[in-house]
């Protein structure tokens, strides 16, 4: 077996927009006049006038607005009023723009504007990410992620929906284990960084629209029943302690679109840029639920609907996510099967892009049919488990728990069922708005397994469309990247507020003939093989199709 390590893609290393002054937060050194017996205004008083004026002398460091507003919270004036005083009215000034107004988050004594730094995260509903932000420049200076500790109330969204109905206490719970969470990635990029995470000013959060509901605490269950109409959309900006994050600034979760098109795929949109764009665009974000945008900046159609765990690893006896010991590739080459494997030593079991590499090989190398169907005979590989057609892809000797790693006939039909269904998603979009794959100039790929998924093995299997490959561009973890986009250029908020009365979302479940479009989907790579010309002329030349 080979090692090979995970590629790097996704997120810059430096979002530019911050050294031109642009970034969600400000941090302004100032020099007050201090009160004399001709001049007693209030500290407060003499603060925002300052601002104010400034406002007008300076238009490039508040140009969002022709007179910008300033607000002082109560909590942040009884808390910071003795630095007025500490170093003869020098002090700091920390603001968040909201889309409205800027609000001051802190007042220091002294010049600490050296000290600029901001939080962006994924509270995904397997994984949440975060990311340490230098917002005087633009770079990022730590990263770190964990599982998602609401996994213990269930591994899919669905069962934690449920566990919360009518409870309150159990969406405490939930409420409780989303911000540990993000507590704990929080504890983590201070020890890493050495930088008082707690004094940022601003944490920018993408997620799906469930996941932000168990965050504040609101019941998700409209978001699954009838008529799929979410307690809210939108939350504003809301002090981090509010919602028991251990920081004073601030937090915007980016707003949701729909029911099962959150703001993670929103953030998505904003780092692909796509809505900046004549050229007609598609993005693609598929783990266990399929999200998928088509437009530009004319036009956007959106739509979402379950895929199943099968990207994930979850459909197989030995299908595990992309850690350490997961397969995550697969090649075949004169009738030999190798692997690569994440991390040192022997394999634990197959992540979800190796599942995909697998497939795409067997069915070029004629180890399965176009039904998805192992042959027996083809290999010595394909063998009888429990009684069903499977495929070895690391023998006993080779693997950590010293038995055989297949993938059965089963979890080919299970993952069939996925395969078809996002196939079948981007047939939907092409249908709603009347384009032709083949005016798909460009395809955004995201979410984790885009990022390490095997373009050619994607296309061949049928998963993504057949199209020129330099057309596709990965962007990792989307709702990330959007979410660090964000933080550092406070000009998207308006771009945010364009996108959303602009997408048209559908429901796939209810389009029309979408179970007979599944039916067709439901081959490697389809029954309409013109649709995947590429492919069809790779299996002639394999002589696994004959030649027309």
């Amino acid at each position: 077996m080979k090692h090979t390590t995970a590629p790097i893609c996704g997120i810059s290393e430096v979002y530019p927009a911050c050294k031109s002054g642009h970034s969600l937060s400000q941090k302004i050194y100032l020099e007050l006049t201090p009160p004399s017996d001709s001049d007693t205004m209030g500290d407060a008083d003499r603060l925002l006038n300052a601002l104010d004026a400034l406002s007008f002398k300076d238009r490039s460091l508040f140009s969002e607005q022709t007179h910008s507003f300033f607000y002082l919270p109560y909590t942040v004036l009884v808390r910071d009023y003795p630095s007025f005083r500490l170093k003869d009215w020098k002090i700091t000034v920390t603001m968040v723009y909201t889309g409205r107004n800027w609000e001051i988050t802190s007042i220091e004594a002294g010049d600490t504007t050296d000290c600029h730094y901001g939080l962006a995260a994924d509270l995904g509903s397997t994984t949440v990410a975060m990311t340490l932000m230098n917002l005087n420049t633009g770079e990022i200076l730590a990263e770190e992620s964990c599982f998602n500790r609401q996994i213990s109330f269930g591994e899919d969204i669905l069962s934690r929906i449920f566990y919360t109905k009518s409870s309150p206490e159990h969406r405490k719970e939930l409420q409780r284990a989303a911000a540990d969470s993000l507590s704990f990635l929080m504890e983590e990029l201070e020890k890493k960084s050495g930088i008082s995470v707690s004094e940022c000013p601003v944490m920018v959060i993408g997620g799906n629209t469930t996941m932000i509901h168990f965050l504040l605490d609101i019941d998700a269950f409209p978001v699954f029943l009838s008529p799929f109409a979410p307690v809210f959309n939108q939350t504003g900006f809301l002090p981090g302690r509010e919602i028991t994050l251990p920081f004073s600034g601030l937090v915007y979760c980016l707003p949701s679109s729909a029911n099962y098109l959150g703001g993670d795929i929103v953030s998505g949109l904003l780092a692909s840029r796509m809505t900046e764009d004549f050229h007609i665009s598609l993005y693609i974000d598929i783990g266990t639920n399929g999200e998928m945008v088509i437009g530009s900046s004319e036009f956007l159609v959106a739509g979402a609907g379950a895929a199943g765990p099968a990207l994930e690893g979850g459909i197989s006896r030995f299908g595990m996510r992309a850690d350490t010991g997961a397969i995550d590739s697969v090649t075949i080459a004169d009738g030999a099967l190798t692997v690569t494997v994440i991390g040192n030593g022997p394999a634990k079991g197959i992540c979800g892009s190796g599942i995909v590499d697998l497939l795409a090989q067997l069915l070029l190398n004629g180890w399965m049919d176009l039904q998805g169907k192992l042959l027996m005979g083809s290999s010595e590989r394909i063998v009888l488990k429990g009684g069903e057609t499977a495929v070895v892809y690391a023998w006993g000797k080779e693997s950590e728990a010293g038995e055989d790693l297949y993938f059965s006939q089963k979890d080919i039909d299970s993952f069939l069922d996925t395969k078809a269904a996002a196939s079948t998603m981007i047939s939907c979009l092409l249908e709603e708005t009347g384009i032709s794959a083949e005016d798909i100039e460009r395809v955004y790929t995201a979410g984790s397994f885009g990022r390490y998924l095997n373009l050619e093995s994607a296309i061949t299997i049928g998963l993504y469309p057949d199209l020129p490959r330099e057309r596709f561009s990965c962007i990792g973890n989307g709702s990330l990247k959007g979410a660090c986009s964000l933080l550092t250029d406070r000009r998207l908020m308006n771009q945010i507020s364009q996108i959303l009365p602009n997408i048209h979302y559908i429901q796939f479940g209810m389009a029309e003939d979408f179970v007979t479009k599944m039916r067709a989907a439901r081959f490697f790579p389809h029954t309409d093989l013109d649709r995947c010309p590429t492919v069809k002329r790779e299996l002639q030349k394999r002589h696994i199709l004959p030649p027309e």
